[in-house]
């Protein structure tokens, strides 16, 4: 590489490192950011003078008082882009558009697409019926995240495999990119879910984090030191022991096995009610929902003890009863063996909920925007 590419790459790093500080400590002065960098401050001043001109950024007021000259504060322009994130993973879909500050402007349910030509058909033209209605000039459109429930190709470009969606070898990245015009990104939805709660949920500003959902889909996210994992397959997270517990085959189980309680109803009502009924230990009922517990929990604590992360986050049914998470969680801990630690680790339910997925494919695009870019 010539002279000049070098400059400009060390120009694109220097200018990520100085967008990256004034998202996460803004507002902030150039003063302040040629002390935390170690820029020159004429380096901090032309490379801000330029994310001003884009839009990135603006002037937001002064700091200090008394005598002495006071300081231009510079802060993330808001309003001055949006992301979007769609998640196909659950029933109906789901939409959110956010800010450059990753504050919720919309969010919606849409309808469901299943099959690779309903997908094809209906997906770019639902993301545009969206922004048509918030009413989000194009332009300022910065990133299109995607939530695929399923297996996804190392480049995240194509959907390899989704049974939910019933759509294998799909090129949804490039497809979806050439028909709306925009930068799009595809994520697993538990990965999604996972880095939302990391990003601005429960876990904010947390580095290491796993994200655990027994609901109609299962497995786990894993965010460790600011990265999602996905393993060397992009298969990391796949949990086969926890599939007998998924709303649908557990409902279906529980209806065959015990008809007259559990004969009618949605899976989800039939979930609720079989933990209600165990919690208060009514027979059957409570020495099964015992043992799922125990299973649970044993995973649950011995990935603990591997990952040591600083927050597990329990997703699903097993988190929508305030009184079963806190005898799960009491579990766990039993199987964290927690004493070589100063504290257990938290166990907390997710913020974004059925939203999850779709925040982390849109916040996704923000992380892209405002991360340190690095000499591969």
């Amino acid at each position: 590489m010539g002279k000049i590419g070098n400059q400009q790459m060390l120009r694109d790093i220097n200018k990520s490192l100085l967008l990256h500080l004034v998202y996460h400590h803004g507002p902030i002065s150039r003063v302040d950011l040629a002390r935390r960098t170690k820029l020159s401050p004429t380096t901090v001043s032309v490379l801000m003078e330029d994310a001003i001109r884009e839009g990135m950024i603006h002037e937001t007021g002064t700091s200090g008082s008394g005598v002495g000259r006071r300081m231009t504060l510079l802060d993330i322009r808001e309003d001055n882009g949006f992301v979007l994130g769609f998640d196909l993973s659950n029933a109906p879909a789901r939409c959110v558009l956010l800010n450059l500050r990753g504050k919720v402007m919309a969010m919606k349910p849409l309808r469901k697409l299943i099959g690779e030509q309903e997908i094809r058909s209906g997906l770019a033209a639902m993301i545009d019926g969206f922004v048509a209605e918030e009413r989000v000039p194009r332009e300022l459109i910065r990133w299109v995240g995607l939530s695929l429930p399923g297996w996804l190709d190392e480049e995240r470009d194509r959907l390899i495999y989704s049974d939910y969606l019933q759509v294998r070898d799909m090129p949804l990245r490039r497809m979806l990119h050439e028909a709306l015009g925009l930068p799009v990104g595809l994520v697993n939805d538990l990965d999604a879910a996972g880095f939302a709660e990391r990003f601005s949920g429960s876990a904010k500003g947390l580095h290491t984090i796993v994200y655990i959902l027994i609901g109609y889909g299962v497995g786990a996210g894993l965010v460790l030191r600011d990265q999602i994992y996905r393993g060397v397959a992009g298969k990391a997270g796949m949990i086969g022991d926890f599939y007998p517990y998924g709303t649908e085959i557990l409902a279906a189980r529980l209806a065959a096995q015990y008809p007259e309680a559990f004969g009618e109803g949605e899976p989800d009502e039939k979930i609720a009610r079989f933990v209600r009924l165990g919690l208060q230990g009514e027979a059957p009922y409570a020495a099964e929902l015992g043992e799922i517990t125990e299973r649970i929990a044993s995973y649950c604590g011995n990935m603990v003890q591997l990952l040591d992360p600083e927050q597990l986050i329990l997703s699903g049914w097993i988190s929508e009863h305030e009184a079963y998470l806190a005898e799960l969680t009491a579990r766990i801990r039993h199987y964290e063996g927690w004493n070589r630690r100063e504290a257990p680790v938290p166990v907390q339910a997710p913020y974004w909920k059925e939203y999850g997925a779709a925040i982390g494919a849109a916040t996704l695009g923000l992380h892209q925007l405002f991360k340190m870019k690095t000499v591969d």
